[in-house]
């Protein structure tokens, strides 16, 4: 796997207002700016920080105390509680639905948003499979388990 340096960070080419980093150890790099772009099987050293809407491909792993912006967990979700609902998915992994007080959300690997968005995601990435089925399903089952109303 070849190890990046920011100097090589410096030079990839930008897409769409987009960083495009291709898959490889970033270790070497401890921040990086908003909107970066990272390719499948990437590795990222303790204490990488990342900005506000970062992506990442298929089988990225993050060392110990990695930040993410704003979005990425549910504790910066106002009165959120969560449900997930594991082995599902292409990828057979958990997939959490959280409720909070600024709407409904998804979490399914690295993927973070609300619902809208996790539907146009699911229907990018798995139209017409069991896998769109499934994650549909499991919207139903979160929203219902995640109603207050008896």
């Amino acid at each position: 796997m070849k190890k990046y340096t920011i100097e090589d960070f410096e030079n990839f080419e930008i897409i769409g207002g987009r960083k495009q980093c291709p898959s490889g150890d970033y270790a070497a790099i401890k921040n990086f700016p908003v909107w970066c772009n990272f390719g499948a099987q990437c590795s990222f050293g303790e204490g990488c920080g990342f900005g506000k809407w970062c992506s990442f491909g298929k089988g990225c792993s993050f060392g110990e105390w990695c930040s993410f912006g704003e979005w990425c967990s549910h504790e910066r979700l106002t009165n959120s509680k969560y449900v997930a609902i594991d082995r599902i998915g292409a990828e057979n992994r958990k997939t959490y639905f959280f409720k909070a007080d600024e709407g409904f959300f998804v979490r399914a690997g690295c993927f973070f948003g609300d619902e809208e968005k996790f539907i146009e995601q699911l229907e990018r990435r798995h139209k017409g499979t069991k896998h769109e089925r499934q994650y549909k399903l499991a919207l139903e089952l979160a929203k219902d388990m995640l109603n207050d109303e008896i």
